[in-house]
């Protein structure tokens, strides 16, 4: 009870739960004046707020397209060329242990380094984006290639695809590697709520794809023992916000002929 009540109190010091109180107050300050548009603005948003960032609406939703592509055991995945873990997981830091800095998505490379040591792929192949150093810009997947082989979980080579704006170019890059080295079928592993869009791509460029979601947001907030906060907080607006990314990504892709 008393940590309940200490996560409830520190969450009205964060941004979203001060914001929330604040509109709390001016809600309650219009309807004294009996302003009943302000109190309707101010009280709309709290509510808004409320539902969002103090319930498991937004997990949910995430979790719908998580669902899908949850794998429970990674021994059962059928044996495939290689296995590719798209960008997301880690970005570049200077400072950070082999310049990396590792973000919530890193359940990605521990996924697709375990597949890899399972036997399921012959390669380990990182995507992602790039960093700039010296006037010149380099791939985020280099420094995953680095991290690993000094590590050495598995004696398989790694390979990166370069610098990549999107999935779309992680697709296509990885269909020239594929190419180049005779893989037909590999497996896919990314965030499980981001496979849909990315397993279409892969197979829209020829390659069959093994789907391994991994970084279950939705589903973990969901296995949370609160089913409602009295003051909100962010990770709600976190998940609708990949919630969101995902739904506007598949039309933006439709749009422009890529799905």
């Amino acid at each position: 009870m008393m940590y309940f009540l200490s996560k409830t109190v520190g969450r009205l010091f964060e941004p979203i739960g001060f914001i929330w109180a604040v509109l709390l107050v001016a809600c309650y300050r219009a309807i004294r004046r009996k302003d009943k548009l302000q109190a309707l603005f101010t009280g709309g948003l709290a509510l808004g707020i409320s539902i969002v960032g103090g319930t498991k609406l937004p997990a949910f939703l995430l979790s719908t397209l998580e669902r899908p592509y949850v794998v429970e055991d990674l021994t059962a995945i059928p044996k495939c060329d290689a296995v590719v873990v798209l960008g997301g997981g880690h970005s570049h830091l200077s400072t950070g242990t082999f310049e990396i800095e590792l973000h919530d998505a890193a359940d990605r490379i521990l996924t697709a380094a375990e597949l890899v040591r399972l036997g399921k792929g012959d390669a380990l192949v990182s995507g992602g984006g790039g960093y700039w150093e010296n006037g010149k810009q380099i791939s985020e997947g280099v420094l995953l290639k680095n991290w690993l082989e000094t590590w050495k979980p598995f004696d398989e080579p790694i390979y990166d695809l370069g610098v990549n704006r999107h999935t779309r170019d992680e697709a296509i890059n990885t269909k020239a590697m594929a190419e180049k080295h005779g893989w037909k079928k590999i497996a896919l592993v990314t965030s499980a709520w981001h496979m849909r869009r990315s397993k279409t791509l892969f197979e829209q460029v020829g390659l069959e794809v093994v789907p391994v979601g991994s970084d279950l947001q939705g589903i973990s907030a969901l296995e949370n023992m609160w089913i409602f906060y009295p003051v909100p907080h962010g990770n709600g607006f976190e998940q609708l916000a990949y919630y969101m990314h995902e739904q506007v990504g598949w039309v933006y892709y439709k749009l422009r002929g890529w799905l």
